[in-house]
């Protein structure tokens, strides 16, 4: 029913994909759940920050961040908090390795930019953001 009121009043079905949302949910406390948002937006910023660099030709600069903020030098963000603040205690098994997965084509990333090769460092950054999209795309916290 509420499709067909959705089509019509003028909207398309497939913007009702929220009220569907089939991602598995992963229930962690709201500490922990603080604690991921905060790495989540800090991701996404570092992302800005590496294609930016990339642009304008700063691949030093790119590779310090992927490394420093995703790459394998980033995990372990959450070891010194309280157990109800660290997320991976809560995540399902797939779900870290997709962040494994992640940190580690951060690292790739890293080194790939160093070469100074634009094509091939946009190469390596697909990995790290289809590791994000995987991601979102296959769990939620709320």
């Amino acid at each position: 029913m509420k499709r067909a009121w959705l089509v019509l009043f003028g909207v398309s079905p497939w913007l009702t994909f929220a009220a569907e949302d089939a991602r598995q949910f992963v229930d962690m406390p709201p500490a922990a759940r603080t604690e991921l948002r905060a790495e989540m937006l800090d991701f996404q910023t570092a992302l800005y920050q590496i294609v930016d660099a990339l642009a304008v030709g700063k691949f030093a600069d790119a590779a310090d961040t992927a490394e420093t903020t995703i790459g394998v030098s980033a995990m372990g963000r959450h070891r010194t908090a309280p157990m109800n603040a660290r997320p991976g205690m809560y995540m399902p098994n797939d779900m870290h390795m997709i962040a494994r997965n992640m940190h580690v084509a951060g690292s790739e990333l890293a080194r790939t930019a160093r070469s100074g090769d634009l094509a091939r460092a946009l190469g390596a950054l697909q990995p790290v953001m289809g590791a994000c999209v995987a991601c979102h795309r296959s769990y939620r916290t709320q």
